[in-house]
This record gives C-alpha cells, sequence and structure tokens, in this order.
C-alpha cells in the first residue's frame, strides 16, 4: 500500500499550478463578515476564507464534499473553522443528523496523487444561523493541517468523485455549501498588504509597465510639490496655526492604483495622512514622547544643528477588506491603515 502525502507536503507540491486566470465569484456571507466582523476576525491579522466544494457524492444519507485547500497553510493558526450548508442544497432536514466526509482535492489535480480524507461530520449541526446550518470542524482542520500523516481513505465508505463528474455539481452546490476559515497568522507582521499585493500578481496580470509609469509619475509630481514648498514665501501670521501639526484628508482609491481588479471592498477609503510643522520647543497637545520634547528644546538654542521632531502619525485604526488571494476570496483585517491622530515624535 503506498504511503500518503503528508498535508504540508501536498500543499506545497500542488501550490504552483492552482493559480486561475478568472477569479471566482464573491459570495454574499463575506461581505456580511467584512460590515459586521465575528469576535474571531477582529483580531490583529485574522483572515476568514471561504472555500466552495468542487465535488460530491451522495451514498444513501452519507455525503462526500471535496474541497481545494491549498490555501491553508501550517504556518496559520486556525481558530474557527465552520461547514455551512443550507439544508436543501443536500437534501438534509434541519431536524435530522448529518454524515458528511470532507476530502482535499486540489484543482487542478496534482499528478499521482487522490483525494484526501480530513475528517467526517456528524451530528446535528452547531448552530443556524440566517438560513445555514454550522457545524464545527475546527478540530478536525487543525489535526489535518499539523498531523505528519494522513488519515485513512479506507476508514469511509465514501470516495471522492472524478474530476470530469464533479463541474455540473459544483455550480449546484457553491451557493449552498461553503467552508469558512477563521485563522490568525502565527508570526505577527508575517501577512502584511505589502505581501497580499505579491500574491495577487498571479490575478492581475496587466499592470506591469503601467504601474512602473504611475509611480514614476507620482515621484515627478512629489518632486514638483517639494520645489513648489520650497520657493513659497513665508506663512502669515493668520496661517500659523493652520501649518502647525495636524491629520489631513488622502483618499485611497484602489481603482487609481491598479489594485482595483483585485480588492472586492472597499474600492476608496479615507486614509488620512499627517501634516504641518512641530512647534519648538512642542507643547502637551501634540502629545510628544520625552525624546521628541527634549528634541524640540534642543532645536529652539541649537536650529541650525537639530531639525525639529516630525510630524508623524501616534494613532492607528485597522482596516477590514475583502480581496482575492491565490485565487480565493478571503476577508483579512489589516492593522495599520487608516491614521487617527498626529503628533510630534
Amino acid at each position: 500500500m503506498r504511503t500518503p502525502l503528508r498535508p504540508a507536503l501536498l500543499l506545497l507540491l500542488c501550490g504552483p499550478v492552482l493559480l486561475r486566470s478568472a477569479p471566482p465569484r464573491c459570495p454574499p456571507l463575506m461581505l456580511q463578515l467584512l460590515r459586521a466582523p465575528p469576535a474571531p476576525l477582529r483580531a490583529a491579522a485574522a483572515t476568514a476564507l471561504s472555500i466552495a466544494p468542487h465535488g460530491s457524492l451522495q451514498n444513501g444519507s452519507r455525503w462526500a464534499l471535496s474541497f481545494d485547500m491549498t490555501s491553508l497553510s501550517g504556518s496559520q493558526e486556525v481558530s474557527l473553522a465552520e461547514l455551512r450548508i443550507r439544508p436543501h442544497a443536500l437534501s438534509l432536514s434541519l431536524s435530522h443528523n448529518v454524515t458528511v466526509d470532507i476530502y482535499h482535492s486540489p484543482r487542478p489535480p496534482c499528478r499521482g496523487t487522490k483525494g484526501l480524507f480530513l475528517g467526517t461530520v456528524a451530528g446535528g449541526p452547531s448552530s443556524h444561523q440566517a438560513g445555514w446550518a454550522v457545524f464545527n470542524i475546527t478540530s478536525t482542520l487543525r489535526a489535518w493541517l499539523h498531523q505528519d500523516t494522513a488519515p485513512d481513505p479506507a476508514a469511509t465508505p465514501v470516495t471522492v468523485p472524478p474530476d470530469p463528474q464533479e463541474t455540473a455539481v459544483a455550480r449546484e452546490l457553491a451557493d449552498s455549501v461553503l467552508l469558512l476559515v477563521f485563522s490568525k497568522d502565527k508570526a505577527p507582521g508575517q501577512h502584511s498588504l505589502l505581501r497580499a499585493v505579491e500574491s495577487s500578481k498571479h490575478v492581475v496580470r496587466d499592470g506591469g509597465p503601467r504601474d512602473v509609469g504611475t509611480r514614476r509619475h507620482r515621484r515627478t509630481r512629489k518632486e514638483r510639490q517639494r520645489l513648489r514648498v520650497s520657493d513659497a514665501p513665508a506663512a502669515s501670521p493668520g496661517d500659523e496655526a493652520r501649518s502647525l501639526c495636524r491629520r489631513v484628508d488622502m483618499m485611497v482609491d484602489f481603482e487609481q492604483t491598479g489594485w482595483g481588479s483585485w480588492i472586492v471592498y472597499p474600492k476608496k477609503y479615507n486614509a488620512y495622512r499627517c501634516e504641518g510643522l512641530c512647534p519648538s520647543p512642542v507643547d502637551e497637545s501634540f502629545k510628544p514622547t520625552n525624546h521628541a520634547y527634549m528634541q524640540s528644546l534642543l532645536q529652539l538654542y541649537k536650529p541650525s544643528q537639530v531639525p525639529c521632531p516630525a510630524c508623524s502619525p501616534i494613532r492607528m485604526s485597522p482596516l477590514s477588506m475583502l480581496y482575492y488571494e491565490r485565487g480565493e476570496i478571503v476577508v483579512r483585517h489589516h492593522e495599520d491603515m487608516i491614521i487617527e491622530e498626529c503628533g510630534c515624535n
């Protein structure tokens, strides 16, 4: 009997071939999570991933569902995993128990491998939410992600259907069956927005030269602005208060940055920015650090040797974003996306 591949190795071998040219449709449930994020999604670096089944098979009252789990990895700490089923999809009754075998099966198929059995959901749903029967499979998914060997497929009497028979079924199941995984990166800062942009290059393929030109245009525009500021006359006393450190609007439009094709929501938001001068010496209204206060004090006596403290963010807030990543739909909680307060530091 051939030894099954370990989950981590299977994901590594099959991962590169799963890039899709067209992004999947965004489930309405993901938009609901974005507008009213549950507790697992409000944590720092939290992610919600939705995975639709691409195959199913019925054997009497027992069902088998196959999902492509390639987007998951051992570097993520799964906080909650739910199998959500609309009862009519599998001809289920909310008052009866259900038996569903769950498989990992990459799309397209990884050469030389078959569907990998994850575990079985048996019994009644743990809860009902807005027409969904919700089954908690957190322990099942955690065990599969961190085990050394795969479960024995012979332990279940149902096998995953062959690929040619799955396509028509998948269209019917896409809106009625969903695997929802809430996770958090184990290493802080491991999944920044910059890394999300890098992974989105597999989806957005036509932005290379245009993006370079946009960056060059943006740099040139900034240089012109700096020249205008340096050539501008000194501010009048009436303008002095307005020139002090403060928060001003800075609208971010993802269509203009070339990210509009993979960011679903929000399409634009106010990130704000810090603008203005820090007085010498700086007072408590600008919430300086002790170091910034000492710097402003020295700048008063040695203006040619010590620069003023910088007007910079001192309090920021996160932004939850919905976008395509590696061909899947994710809701991710990104830290430090919106400036809430500016000060002198």
